[in-house]
C-alpha cells in the first residue's frame, strides 16, 4: 500500500519562482538550526495544498504554504510553536510569471490535517524535496499526489476539485487508486462522511466519462 503502481513517475519541480520561494522559506530554518548544531532530521514537515499542486503541475500559483510539522526534536533550543511562529513571520517574495506581479508566500498558521480525510499511510508515500538532503536538520516532504487529492475532498471548493482533476489528468495517480485510498480514508474520517464521498464519486465519474469520450473519438 506504500507505493502506487502504474502511474507516471512523480517529479517535484522547485525551479520555478514559487518553488524557489518555498525552498528559501525553509532554507532560513535550516540555517538557524545549523547554527544551533541541530542533528539531521531534527524537524520534519510535509506540505499539502496549492503549493504542493504547483510543485507537481505548475498549473496555478498559491501564496499559502499548508504544512504539518510531523516530527520535532524537543531537545532543540526553540519550541515547536516558536519555530512555526518564525515561519509565519517571514514571508518570501516571488514573481508570478503569469502576471509579472510580486507576491508574498506565507506559512499558513491555521492549517490542520485533521480538518479533512487523510489516509493513514500518507507519510510513507510522501516525497522528499531534494533541496533538503539527509544531512539537513530539516526534512521537507510533499504529500504524494493521491494523498494531496484526498486531503482536498472535505473542503472541495471549485479550485480543490480542479486540482484533483489536474493531478488525475496529468497521470500522477490513477482513478482506481484515488477511489480505493480515499474510501479507506473517509471510512475513519471523524467528520461528516457523505460530502467527501459524494464529491469523490462525482470526480471519478466525470474523469471516467471524459476518458471514454476521448477514446471514442
Amino acid at each position: 500500500m506504500k507505493a502506487i503502481p502504474d502511474i507516471l513517475p512523480v517529479h517535484v519541480d522547485t525551479s520555478q519562482p514559487l518553488g524557489q520561494a518555498v525552498v528559501a522559506m525553509f532554507k532560513g530554518v535550516q540555517e538557524e538550526l545549523e547554527v544551533e548544531g541541530a542533528a539531521p532530521g531534527s524537524v520534519k514537515l510535509i506540505i499539502f495544498g496549492g503549493v504542493a499542486v504547483n510543485l507537481y503541475t505548475s498549473h496555478r500559483v498559491s501564496v499559502d504554504v499548508d504544512a504539518e510539522v510531523y516530527y520535532f526534536d524537543n531537545a532543540l533550543p526553540l519550541s515547536k510553536d516558536e519555530l512555526i511562529a518564525s515561519l509565519g513571520a517571514t514571508p518570501e517574495e516571488f514573481i508570478d510569471p503569469s502576471t509579472g506581479r510580486t507576491l508574498a508566500l506565507n506559512y499558513d498558521l491555521t492549517f490542520n490535517t485533521t480538518l479533512g480525510p487523510l489516509h493513514e499511510d500518507y507519510l510513507e508515500r510522501a516525497i522528499r524535496l531534494g533541496d533538503f538532503g539527509e544531512s539537513s536538520p530539516i526534512h521537507v516532504m510533499i504529500a504524494a499526489p493521491v494523498d494531496l487529492a484526498i486531503s482536498k475532498l472535505a473542503r472541495a471548493t471549485e479550485q480543490d476539485i480542479e486540482d484533483i482533476e489536474k493531478l488525475l489528468r496529468r497521470g500522477l495517480m490513477s482513478a482506481a487508486d484515488l477511489n480505493r485510498l480515499a474510501l479507506q480514508a473517509i471510512d475513519v474520517y471523524v467528520g461528516n462522511k457523505e460530502p467527501p464521498s459524494s464529491i469523490l464519486r462525482n470526480i471519478i465519474a466525470d474523469y471516467l466519462e471524459t476518458n471514454d469520450d476521448d477514446e471514442a473519438r
